[in-house]
């Protein structure tokens, strides 16, 4: 395998499921691509869209964990196909061509088991962009619908309504970086708020886990953003949740 997300969660555990054909970029989950680049633009074509071809793996190679068998993965988001399960230690399923389009992402978490267990829980976010920007990776982590954690019934509308806050914030810090902190600071108290909500959702269903890392990514995401658009001066301390 060439190329692979590990997708987040546990450092021990991360190797068990994987998304391949994908390089990230920021942080463990997040593929920002230029249009047009080869490196990551299957087509290498700058014609407005992005075009990636990810797989779902398991039992990818990474020092300190060892594989153990998949029996299931639950998919929510994109529509990647796992390996047949259980499987070989770097089996991957069928490559999905995907299409984003610039200023676009879009996103796939990974919910696997064995034996009754929850085993690892995986993020991807892929990002197509033109001109490269500071805040690039943060608003892509943020266009995704939460609701790709994949609970099996509705997000709580507190954590809907919070994510398109924090998302509203990182545009308007894009758009005018001249008040970046000030929504910065927005944004972080939104995702406060939905991190706390995964961690409730969590004792219960392992999409609040899901959900954590979908948040955990976007406040990876935005602390390098305000680093970027702010070099001289320190990023805004965050709040404890």
């Amino acid at each position: 395998m060439d190329a692979f997300v590990l997708g987040g969660g546990n450092a021990d555990k991360d190797c068990r499921v994987a998304f391949g054909g994908v390089d990230t970029t920021d942080g463990e989950s997040g593929v920002v691509c230029s249009d047009g680049d080869p490196a990551c633009d299957v087509d290498g074509v700058a014609d407005g869209t992005c075009r990636f071809a990810p797989s779902l793996c398991t039992g990818v190679p990474v020092e300190g964990c060892t594989p153990i068998p998949i029996e299931s993965i639950d998919v929510a988001g994109l529509p990647l196909a796992p390996p047949a399960l259980p499987g070989k230690a770097g089996a991957c399923g069928a490559t999905l061509d995907v299409a984003v389009s610039a200023g676009g992402a879009v996103g796939v978490t990974a919910i696997a088991r064995s034996e009754g267990a929850l085993r690892d829980v995986d993020y991807l976010n892929l990002c197509c962009r033109t001109a490269a920007g500071p805040f690039d990776a943060a608003r892509c982590a943020l266009a995704v619908d939460p609701a790709i954690a994949g609970c099996a019934g509705p997000l709580p509308a507190a954590a809907v309504r919070k994510f398109g806050r924090a998302r509203a914030a990182i545009l308007r810090a894009a758009a005018d970086p001249r008040h970046a902190k000030r929504e910065v600071r927005r944004a972080d108290r939104a995702l406060d708020g939905i991190k706390r909500i995964a961690r409730r959702l969590a004792g219960t269903d392992a999409c609040g886990d899901a959900l954590g890392l979908v948040v955990s990514h976007a406040v990876a995401t935005i602390e390098a953003g305000i680093r970027g658009a702010v070099p001289s001066s320190a990023s805004p301390s965050r709040r404890a949740p």
